[in-house]
């Protein structure tokens, strides 16, 4: 079970991760504010992609206090949660504003 709970976390992160990237097409991709807009979701999603490797790679095993379990997948549907706010608030946007280009000036 913990390991189901560990692929479906990191699947849906990596895919709200890759969704937000894919969409989000800077045209100056080194200004400071597309940096903010998209670094910590690129550093984000390339976490996500070598856990699901190393996952596959090695399994998963809940060796340890129950405490230890719950506060590591707590902080994974954390970070989940805010890698799929990111990803649906700009498709909100996208929605809102379909004449402007999707990049930041």
């Amino acid at each position: 079970m913990y390991a189901i709970a560990l692929y479906v976390l990191l699947g849906v992160g990596l895919a709200a991760s890759v969704g937000f990237l894919a969409l989000h097409r800077p045209r100056h991709p080194f200004r400071i504010t597309e940096v903010n807009a998209s670094g910590w979701v690129i550093i984000i999603g390339l976490i996500y992609a070598r856990s699901l490797l190393l996952l596959g790679i090695r399994g998963a095993s809940a060796a340890g206090p129950w405490w230890d379990v719950a506060l590591s997948l707590g902080l994974l549907t954390a970070t989940t949660a805010l890698l799929l706010v990111r990803f649906l608030s700009y498709l909100r946007y996208l929605r809102a504003h379909p004449e402007d280009p999707p990049t930041a000036s």
